[in-house]
């Protein structure tokens, strides 16, 4: 099948379609073996004999072995921030930085707040601070409630409500030692019970569940009655927070496309991604999987202080300056400043054109 012109193959019983990548790619004649995962989830794909070309999130340092124990045979190495080149360096591993792109055609602001905040049962006047993200232990959400709390301690007579977009109660865990989710600790966590004990059950907002499990689309149309999708989402919020370690942060980047200013961790690929809003200090850090990764914990009382700075900010200036850096990132942007160069280059050395001048690409 197609999509927006693109050939779509199907996908095999393995999870990640390790069972048909090989046969799609010869069937397909490709060239290149693209993958935009998780290095850590392979388990074969790397083994073969082809051009295999992995897009590498690193959101630690330092680097896992069980990242760079899957980047010995790539023909190329893409990293998605410069963090995780300078990591994949440090490691011996030379990579090409191409950052991820964001339709900024679909992700922009709205200017109908209102009808925003009334979609999703938020009051028009409150300060309202925003999740976006999978339930996940790595994600730190418990870090997340403490910082909002904080927040609401330091500002006690703000109106002001969390919307958290995540599945609240915890998913079924990985079940075998096999399973590739047991090796990064990728368990979810059943949050209420933390939001009660933090007295947060009357300030945070979520959805049903099966609302996030099946997923909404990104754009439903101007339809401000029941067309829940992500742009209205983050056009109903003041802020986008988060406390984790990340290799891109695309709920950041879809904020501050929508005008909204950003609160995150100065670790890994945040600080290339927040270019409204805050990055605050870590103050320790965990160990919590077999690889022993290690996952930082958010300074609270900073965080907490970087919601009140974007709280008493000016929202239309900050805004324009989060659409201004989010643009940064267009696909058309990316694609030209660093997809084209790097096939022209991968052309060179697949399909050589020699010339009298040299050598060149068709």
């Amino acid at each position: 099948m197609k999509y927006h012109g693109v050939l779509l193959f199907p996908a095999g019983s393995d999870d990640f379609g390790e069972d048909v990548a090989l046969e799609h790619y010869n069937g397909f004649r490709a060239d290149l073996l693209l993958t935009v995962k998780d290095v850590w989830i392979f388990r074969h794909i790397h083994t073969l004999a082809i051009n295999f070309t992995p897009m590498v999130p690193v959101d630690h340092t330092p680097l896992s072995p069980s990242i760079t124990s899957r980047l010995s045979t790539p023909f190329k190495v893409i990293s998605i921030s410069r963090f995780g080149q300078k990591e994949l360096k440090n490691a011996g591993i030379e990579s090409e930085y191409i950052p991820h792109g964001i339709d900024v055609n679909t992700y922009k602001p709205l200017n109908r707040r209102a009808e925003c905040r009334k979609l999703f049962y938020l009051n028009e006047d409150d300060y309202i601070v925003g999740y976006v993200g999978l339930n996940r232990a790595r994600k730190m959400i418990p870090r997340v409630l403490r910082v909002y709390k904080r927040f609401l301690e330091n500002n006690p007579d703000v109106k002001s409500h969390m919307f958290l977009w995540t599945d609240v109660r915890a998913t079924a865990p990985p079940t075998s030692e096999d399973d590739v989710g047991m090796g990064v600790s990728d368990v979810s966590i059943n949050l209420l019970p933390e939001i009660m004990s933090l007295g947060l059950g009357e300030r945070v907002i979520w959805p049903e569940e099966k609302l996030v499990r099946k997923g909404i689309p990104e754009w439903a149309g101007d339809d401000y009655q029941g067309g829940w999708d992500m742009v209205k989402i983050y056009n109903a919020i003041d802020v986008i927070l988060g406390a984790s370690n990340e290799g891109f942060w695309f709920p950041g980047l879809d904020a501050q496309a929508c005008g909204v200013q950003a609160v995150q961790m100065d670790v890994a690929a945040a600080p290339e991604i927040v270019g409204a809003g805050y990055v605050v200090p870590y103050v320790d850090y965990i160990i919590t999987n077999s690889p022993g990764t290690r996952y930082m914990l958010v300074d609270i009382d900073k965080a907490a202080e970087a919601l009140e700075k974007v709280m008493n900010s000016d929202r239309e200036k900050m805004a324009r300056k989060a659409r201004a850096f989010a643009e940064r990132f267009s696909w058309e942007k990316v694609a030209d400043t660093y997809w084209k160069p790097f096939l022209e280059d991968c052309e060179k050395e697949l399909h050589p054109l020699i010339t009298k001048e040299g050598l060149s690409h068709w």
